[in-house]
């Protein structure tokens, strides 16, 4: 029974140095997205530095900010000439549709005037029909 004694603690072993192994890559997993959401965080507080710096003196940045400030102010401008194309867009896709539903409007209104024809025109017809059947 040595044999097998000396087996079931090797794969006792084994399967404990597994779960060990599990338990580190576990552990390591969460630390690593621990490190990870505090470096966003980092990022985040630099932004926000970046911008309250900005905010506070884009009109007479430090030396070595002027560069950056500059790149900011051309962005902006690019923004705002972005956004009046869109606006300039979404005005002429109003116009179009605006017209698209007048004309349909119209088209609606023509059709139902030449169905009102055919019910007249159908109408004629049947009193025509009827005239001649009682004329016979």
């Amino acid at each position: 029974m040595g044999f097998f004694d000396e087996l079931g603690k090797k794969i006792s072993d084994a399967s404990q140095d597994m779960m060990q192994k599990g338990k580190d890559f576990a552990d390591t997993t969460k630390l690593n997205s621990q490190i990870h959401d505090e470096e966003r965080k980092i990022s985040a507080v630099y932004t926000k530095i970046g911008k309250k710096y900005f905010e506070e003196f884009h009109q007479a940045a430090g030396a070595g900010y002027q560069d950056l400030v500059d790149e900011i102010h051309a962005s902006q401008a690019k923004i705002a000439e972005y956004q009046d194309k869109l606006n300039a867009l979404k005005a002429g896709v109003e116009a179009q549709v605006d017209k698209v539903k007048t004309e349909a409007e119209e088209v609606a209104a023509k059709a139902e005037k030449v169905k009102d024809d055919i019910a007249e025109g159908a109408e004629n017809v049947k009193n025509d029909v009827q005239e001649k059947q009682n004329e016979q």
